[in-house]
């Protein structure tokens, strides 16, 4: 998994070189990015492929330090609140290999960045007091329409992240619908054979 960072992420996790991002699929890449809201530190991690974003606050010192480790932990806890099986989480971070800090996933990526920041600027209410996940505001950017770097139509973050599990193989595709004949229901149900 490439964990893309901004100059202002880089500057702040004190790495010395970053990575030149690969050919690693863009699902399996988030860039980062930390901002300023009403007075406090945010970390921006948005996916690279779907622009799902996940808000955080209130970093502590210590996990600068083990950033890829903290990133990765992150993104887990998302995936398992938005309902995704251990299981799954196991595949989708064995699929997207080591984890690695790189430069940002090209314009798009960045330009998806730069929309939630505009965004956040319109974001009137206050962010939840000693939480580090900022699910509000998660909800808030994931309702932004957007036609981001892995997709060819326009959609929610939320339903675009969705699509992509489904497309490396992590959500199965559902069996089609049971049909149910009513009229042979209702016959065989009493009896009868109009």
């Amino acid at each position: 998994m490439e964990i893309g960072v901004t100059k202002a992420v880089e500057d702040k996790i004190k790495i010395k070189s970053v990575e030149i991002t690969k050919n690693t699929p863009l699902v399996f890449c988030w860039d980062t990015h930390l901002v300023k809201l009403k007075g406090r530190n945010v970390l921006l991690i948005v996916n690279s492929s779907n622009r799902y974003t996940i808000a955080m606050t209130d970093i502590e010192p210590r996990n600068w330090n083990y950033y890829t480790l903290y990133v990765g932990r992150v993104i887990g806890g998302v995936m398992q609140n938005m309902g995704y099986s251990q299981q799954q989480i196991d595949i989708y971070f064995k699929m997207s290999g080591e984890m690695i800090v790189t430069k940002t996933h090209g314009r798009k990526s960045v330009g998806g960045i730069n929309r939630m920041v505009t965004c956040m600027e319109y974001y009137d209410k206050k962010l939840e007091k000693d939480a580090k996940y900022q699910w509000e505001l998660c909800e808030y950017l994931n309702r932004d329409i957007c036609q981001p770097e892995g997709f060819n139509a326009f959609g929610y973050p939320v339903e675009l992240f969705y699509l992509d599990m489904k497309k490396i193989g992590i959500l199965s595709k559902r069996k089609p619908a049971k049909i149910i004949d009513f009229q042979a229901y209702m016959e065989n149900k009493h009896g009868t054979s109009d």
